[in-house]
């Protein structure tokens, strides 16, 4: 997330926003739109959900922005706001699900975010890296909401135990702990596939 705010003035945008003005709330959604679709598409597992789930969070971050009062950095405070979000949104997702019995398997390829392809890769090395993010990231998305949570917080958006224990309202203890947990199931779930094939 760092990268995102590189050379913004977020607090500047915070109290200007706080203070009514539009534009400096329209820069922050623009600063922090990719992390949030990011953290959202990791919760949710599908471009569809995140894009929704990430609407919801600038709706609630646009209703709460007030309430932020600067005893943490507001990149935790957004992250704290929107783990929240994309746990109560994932919630109503699957009571929805379940009442239309939808299908839930959108494809390995589906919103998958890739990162860019050196030229010189040969392609199979490329196809080959592909498929092994695919595959953590399915793993991933069958983690319990808490481990996965702490996992993409950690791992994907590079937040640290502290800014992960206040964002979830937990200890470091419990972070420290969900996190080893987590990577452990998404090393057992590789291990099975890699045996599989």
């Amino acid at each position: 997330m760092a990268a995102a705010t590189e050379g913004v003035d977020v607090d500047g945008l915070v109290r200007a926003a706080q203070a009514g003005d539009r534009a400096a709330f329209t820069k922050l959604v623009h600063v922090f739109s990719g992390p949030m679709y990011n953290l959202a598409y990791r919760m949710a597992g599908n471009a569809d959900d995140a894009a929704d789930l990430t609407q919801e969070i600038f709706v609630k971050l646009y209703r709460a922005i007030g309430q932020f009062r600067y005893r943490s950095k507001f990149s935790t405070w957004l992250c704290s706001l929107a783990a929240n979000t994309c746990r109560s949104g994932m919630r109503k997702l699957g009571r929805r699900r379940d009442r239309e019995r939808l299908c839930l398997d959108d494809g390995p390829d589906e919103g998958a975010v890739y990162e860019p392809v050196d030229p010189g890769d040969r392609p199979d090395r490329v196809i080959e890296r592909r498929e092994t993010q695919a595959t953590i990231e399915r793993a991933i998305g069958r983690l319990p909401e808490a481990f996965r949570s702490v996992i993409i917080l950690r791992d994907l958006q590079g937040m640290t135990y502290d800014e992960i224990a206040e964002a979830l309202a937990c200890s470091i203890g419990t972070v420290k702990s969900r996190l080893a947990r987590a990577r452990m199931r998404v090393r057992d779930d590789l291990m099975v596939k890699r045996n599989e094939m």
